[in-house]
């Protein structure tokens, strides 16, 4: 009996850091990686190369507002910029908004400025637009949005964090009808 009461310590350290793997591997609990005085985040599936078999696309959430489905959200294989897959959204049904989301919880505090970016492009979106996104303590910030037709096109926005931030969303939203592509998504710190 005592040997179990020793060991209890043991396992219950082990399943900390077992959790602590986990949650970094999939975008849970993250450390911005040093690039000179930059310091890049690293986006889970940034690149939209992984899909699952039920349809979810890793590292990401797909959200929309209440009421039924009104979007196609998938990893396109065939629009790629890069790579074999893109994120693609398509408004099916009249809805307010549609958007992928990526959640970051931080060990350490952040400060400075952070600036996120991505390649983008559209096909008959309307003028409310297909937008990138920072949500940082619940305020959104946005990136111009692209309307109508357009190419490929290199999307980025800024914001400074306010002091001891802690957690940050990252995305994209499409706020009126049409079809937006979003690859190549990164995240970095600019140092203070």
């Amino acid at each position: 009996m005592r040997a179990l009461v020793l060991l209890e310590p043991v396992v219950r350290n082990l399943v900390t850091i077992m959790t602590a793997l986990a949650l970094s591997a999939c975008g849970g609990s993250q450390n911005p990686a040093t690039q000179g005085s930059d310091r890049t985040i690293a986006v889970v599936n940034g690149d939209f190369e992984q899909v699952a078999s039920d349809g979810t696309i890793a590292g990401w959430k797909m959200m929309q507002h209440v009421g039924p489905p009104s979007y196609e959200m998938v990893i396109d294989a065939d629009g790629a910029h890069a790579g074999h897959g893109a994120f693609r959204i398509t408004r099916t049904h009249e809805q307010v908004y549609g958007s992928l989301v990526q959640d970051f919880d931080f060990a350490e505090s952040l400060s400075g400025e952070v600036e996120l970016s991505a390649m983008m492009k559209t096909k008959g979106v309307g003028p409310e637009g297909w937008k990138l996104m920072l949500v940082i303590a619940d305020t959104p910030v946005y990136a111009p949005a692209l309307t109508g037709d357009s190419e490929w096109q290199h999307v980025s926005v800024k914001a400074t964090l306010p002091a001891n931030t802690r957690s940050l969303r990252i995305g994209a939203i499409l706020l009126d009808a049409g079809t937006g592509w979003l690859d190549d998504v990164q995240l970095r710190v600019i140092a203070p």
